[in-house]
């Protein structure tokens, strides 16, 4: 018989070398989502829990990112791990409706003039 294991709002991962802030998008092990804790390069411990939720969150998003609310980020192409911070492009909301198929968030907060931007990350990104 099968029983219920987690809620799914969030999801456990490695993080490979580097250093991962709490609180940013990232894309680590095939999962989008917000890092519920911090890593330095120097830490072993590197298992990180990456809420998948639809929260919206507050995230760095790179300079050049200029979505308008309701438009859409993508990664950036290549494989691997991604952060938010440097690795999003955006993607204009389509004129038909329906979510471009490489969309990871929906803009709710256009970027600010500190680099933060209010997205919600979509479901199966």
């Amino acid at each position: 018989m099968g029983r219920k294991i987690t809620d799914g709002l969030a999801v456990d991962v490695v993080a490979p070398a580097g250093t991962f802030e709490k609180g940013e998008l990232y894309r680590i092990d095939g999962w989008t989502g917000i890092a519920m804790i911090s890593i330095a390069p120097a830490d072993t411990d590197r298992l990180v829990a990456l809420e998948v939720s639809k929260a919206m969150w507050r995230v760095k998003v790179p300079a050049g990112t200029a979505a308008a609310r309701g438009d859409y980020l993508a990664w950036t192409t290549g494989a691997g791990t991604k952060s938010g911070a440097t690795d999003l492009a955006a993607l204009a909301a389509p004129a038909a409706g329906g979510v471009p198929a490489t969309a990871v968030a929906k803009v709710e907060g256009v970027r600010n003039s500190t680099g933060y931007a209010t997205i919600r990350v979509l479901d199966g990104a």
